[in-house]
């Protein structure tokens, strides 16, 4: 485990399995700390002779981002934003934060890695694939997006649970982890039981691993301010495996099928009755679709 120290920004990560093993790095979505790639699916990984790379990314758990603009304090709504996009600039973009992976690979003097992101960390890992084809050996996109406007969208009330949060950690700790676990049943899927009291534990975990110094919002303006180009998924050269939960209600089922139908290499996974989640139960089965595929790509 350690940090890299970049421009303004600061990436801690953690490192599993043997040196000399191929290596997956595993990209987290919007807001979603490095931990939710969870220790016993980073183990099974390592137990498929992987070595595993977790990280967070800038503004979120213990990754920074530092700005020196005096007026950077981001305490405006969502709303404003979606209103006046032109007053609040994004501070970085996802090819910054996919910049952050290559530089991360660099200091840890990797040529090249199995991508793997998940959600919002698709999209990353698919601007990483087009920009650095030479340091992608496949690419693996979970419950993901291209982010095409033309696709369908997600349900509004459910979009101002994962954004408008209205209460604070801190402030009042019993208000926000309800809101955050209201959030997480939203989005679970029905197939696989929720657990409750494992998911408020992780919600704690990951508050008090949380740097003070994380604006979570720049994270969300990076992500709206992303503007769609399929020329990004059509010079996808590199094997690629989609896998998607039928049940997904912030990217539906039309999301995968369109990376599917654009990337030129692509292959599809559908798991029935999975939604924008990984339970634990199907660990095992995500494991062995993204060990299968990156092996039949040698």
């Amino acid at each position: 485990m350690g940090y890299i120290e970049l421009k303004n920004v600061t990436i801690y990560y953690e490192v599993f399995g043997a040196e000399n093993n191929e290596t997956i790095i595993l990209i987290s979505g919007l807001n979603t700390q490095m931990t939710r790639w969870e220790l016993p699916f980073c183990n099974k990984l390592v137990e498929e002779g992987f070595r595993v790379i977790c990280f967070d990314n800038r503004d979120c758990g213990k990754s920074t981002f530092t700005t020196y603009d005096s007026n950077d304090s981001y305490s405006f709504s969502l709303n404003d934003f979606l209103q006046h996009p032109e007053k609040y600039p994004a501070p970085y973009s996802l090819l910054d934060m996919a910049d952050d992976i290559k530089d991360l690979l660099h200091s840890l003097g990797i040529r090249s890695a199995n991508i793997v992101g998940r959600s919002m960390g698709g999209i990353i890992a698919q601007l990483f694939a087009s920009r650095y084809p030479e340091m992608t050996q496949t690419l693996t996109l979970l419950m993901s997006s291209s982010f095409n406007p033309a696709l369908p969208k997600a349900d509004d009330a459910l979009i101002g649970k994962m954004t408008n949060s209205t209460a604070n950690f801190h402030d009042n700790k019993q208000a926000y982890i309800h809101e955050k676990v209201d959030f997480m049943k939203a989005i679970y899927g029905n197939k696989y039981s929720f657990n409750e009291e494992k998911e408020r534990w992780l919600i704690i975990e990951d508050e008090n691993r949380k740097s003070p110094f994380v604006r979570p919002f720049r994270q969300i303006i990076a992500l709206l301010s992303y503007q769609y180009d399929s020329n990004v998924l059509t010079s996808l050269h590199v094997p690629t495996l989609t896998i998607h939960g039928d049940e997904d209600p912030l990217f539906n089922m039309e999301h995968a099928v369109d990376l599917k139908n654009t990337i030129p290499y692509c292959e599809l996974i559908i798991k029935r009755g999975m939604g924008h989640a990984i339970p634990d139960s199907l660990f095992p089965s995500l494991v062995k679709d993204i060990s299968n595929f990156i092996s039949k790509t040698k």
